[in-house]
């Protein structure tokens, strides 16, 4: 009875074997092609893997080798295009680096990250102005799933970052369009008018971000709208103290609006950030206009202020010092240079704006 048993076993799984054999060699039959996609993503697999090791090593002409042979097994791998379109941004290949990103969208158009490498080079390196803008819109339109597992995974803070970078580089792109249209005020006007847009927007994302404050700051400025600029240029000091370019700008605003006092303690301290950065091309100039700014407040009666307050000028570099990442004077204990560059004139502006 057992060797019945035993027999009828071994025939029934020798008729199962051969109806497996029997429907694989059926559907390599009917479905050829998808085995055949099949072993060549595999091959593309692997190339990508050796292409990932070589984009981390740095050598990227190898990285470039793995890459092109990844993708002509298995063209769909947007992550191997758009590290090849990175590597080409590195070699300063613009157009080869657009034809990588373009590829790896074509087949993920989803890949947000990739689209906004594809908007930043348009824009900075091509002066595609347009179609960069139309880049970032895709980013700030997406409306990704959010994803949330409790300690382990959690993309909303990405996706939101994402689509305030989107806004700040949109910003950017129509501040590039008004500079190029600045011989037509009205349009130069209207695009800078859409960079500032960009910027509110990005600051729904991007809490407490100096490039985007700044140059928020900066197109305002350049709008006429002192108020509101003047408010941004304070934000941007008050993140980054030792910007030189945020305290120069603010400066120049202050002058404009003939705060004198206020702008001559700007101007001071731009000095003293050249001192401290070398920013010789501007020194001779920046001088100049300390003494018209000071001219002007002795105009205005004010040569006991002059008399009496503390010149910043008269810090040398050489009291300079950095530490722990701050500007320190070091010939007085405890004076701590970034407060002293600090804003602090901020809610003058407030109550213009009220």
């Amino acid at each position: 009875m057992n060797l019945i048993i035993k027999l009828l076993k071994l025939k029934i799984t020798k008729f199962i074997l051969s109806v497996c054999i029997v429907a694989f060699m059926a559907s390599l039959y009917f479905y050829y092609d998808f085995y055949v996609r099949q072993y060549h993503k595999c091959i593309g697999f692997y190339y990508v893997n050796k292409g990932d090791k070589a984009y981390k090593k740095t050598k990227y002409q190898q990285a470039i080798d793995m890459y092109k042979i990844a993708l002509r097994h298995y063209p769909g791998h947007s992550g191997a295009s758009c590290n090849l379109g990175n590597i080409y941004v590195s070699f300063e290949n613009y157009y080869e680096a657009v034809n990588a990103y373009e590829n790896a969208l074509k087949y993920n158009p989803n890949y947000m990250a990739c689209r906004m490498d594809l908007g930043i080079i348009l824009s900075e390196k091509m002066a595609n102005y347009d179609r960069a803008i139309q880049e970032y819109g895709k980013v700030v339109n997406s409306n990704p799933k959010f994803i949330k597992i409790p300690f382990v995974y959690d993309n909303k803070k990405s996706i939101n970052v994402n689509k305030g970078l989107a806004y700040y580089n949109m910003g950017l792109a129509y501040r590039g369009k008004a500079v190029y249209m600045a011989d037509n005020r009205l349009l130069s006007f209207r695009y800078l008018k859409k960079a500032r847009e960009s910027y509110i927007q990005a600051k729904k994302y991007l809490k407490n971000d100096f490039d985007n404050t700044y140059n928020l700051a900066l197109v305002s400025h350049l709008l006429g709208d002192y108020s509101s600029a003047g408010s941004e240029y304070c934000k941007a000091i008050n993140i980054k103290p030792d910007s030189f370019e945020a305290h120069y700008n603010f400066a120049l605003l202050l002058r404009s609006m003939h705060m004198n006092k206020e702008a001559l303690a700007e101007f001071e301290k731009t000095t003293m950030l050249i001192d401290y950065y070398g920013k010789d091309e501007k020194t001779k100039y920046v001088y100049g206009i300390i003494g018209e700014i000071k001219r002007r407040i002795l105009n205005e009666g004010g040569y006991d202020y002059l008399k009496d307050r503390v010149d910043l000028t008269s810090v040398s570099s050489d009291d300079i010092v950095y530490k722990k990442g701050k500007i320190t004077a070091d010939n007085q204990k405890d004076f701590n240079m970034t407060e002293q560059l600090k804003c602090t004139i901020q809610k003058e502006f407030k109550e213009i704006e009220e």
